[in-house]
């Protein structure tokens, strides 16, 4: 939201297993640690009712303000990821790209809520370091 909300403070950002879209909370097409009832009865108190607060969930929803962000991001997700499923990092990588915006992008599919593997670990290191080299000069 940085990129979006205040976008002169940054050069590039890097959006690792980042919750993209927060109406996918509510969709129940993922086993996730949030239950039936904390996503039907808890979530509506603490962080809104995505419809009722239809206007509030669109301003913070970084696919619906995709648009807004100009500077280079990098985008990494776990294929397995059930806290964060990929559908976020793919939502906002079609958002940006609608937006003229194409962001750099790896999805370890082998990978769920982090890097365990050591060879996905170096990997995303190496290309993190890569990316803010060439945008941080």
């Amino acid at each position: 939201m940085g990129l979006i909300r205040t976008p002169e403070r940054y050069r590039c950002g890097v959006a690792w297993a980042a919750l993209t879209d927060p109406r996918l909370l509510f969709e129940g097409f993922w086993r996730s640690g949030i239950s039936e009832e904390a996503r039907w009865y808890g979530l509506p108190v603490l962080i809104g009712d995505p419809k009722e607060d239809a206007a509030a969930f669109a301003a913070v929803n970084p696919v619906e303000q995709a648009s807004r962000i100009k500077a280079p991001l990098l985008l990494a997700f776990g294929g397995l990821d059930r806290r964060v499923p990929l559908e976020h990092g793919t939502r906002l990588r079609s958002a940006l790209r609608a937006a003229g915006q194409e962001p750099e992008w790896v999805a370890y599919d082998d990978e769920g809520h982090g890097w365990l593997k050591p060879e996905n670990s170096i990997d995303f290191a190496r290309r993190m370091e890569a990316f803010l080299a060439k945008y941080l000069k």
